[in-house]
């Protein structure tokens, strides 16, 4: 397997998730090889392999892919969610797309908060479901999850 360098991915149009934390110094080359590896065998996504091996903690992740994307990061923990909020999509389709609503903005949009947004097919399903301006965060995932579980 080839080794995660630098140099193979400063090229990217958009920086790939690993250099991104390779530079940033949240894991080491190995920790990265070891989890493609692991990404490779379960056709998982690296993120998921990486919190899952214990070479990152998921907040970090959730800050890297924020930036990556170039939207903000959300802490939902400390932040209340808009219970009306949460009715602007089914239940079903944001515990799928690890997406919660989180507040309206004042303009009459709505802020989601997204485990992944580099999913390329997320934002197109969001608006299938949406009619009002979506304006996309990054939280963490287990954070989303438990933002649906607290929905009444």
């Amino acid at each position: 397997m080839r080794r995660a360098e630098h140099a193979f991915f400063q090229d990217e149009p958009r920086p790939k998730l690993g250099w991104l934390l390779l530079d940033k110094g949240l894991i080491t080359p190995k920790e990265l090889d070891e989890a493609l590896a692991d990404c490779q065998s379960s056709g998982g996504l690296l993120g998921d392999s990486l919190v899952r091996l214990g070479f990152v903690f998921e907040n970090d992740l959730a800050r890297v892919l924020a930036e990556q994307a170039g939207v903000p990061f959300m802490n939902l923990e400390t932040l209340d969610v808009d219970q009306g909020a949460v009715t602007v999509i089914p239940r079903s389709l944001g515990e799928a797309l690890l997406a919660l609503p989180v507040r309206f903005t004042p303009e009459g949009g709505i802020v989601i908060a997204v485990a992944d947004p580099t999913d390329d097919t997320l934002l197109p399903q969001l608006q299938l479901a949406i009619t009002c301006p979506i304006v996309l965060c990054v939280a963490n995932a287990s954070a989303i999850r438990s933002g649906w579980r607290n929905v009444p």
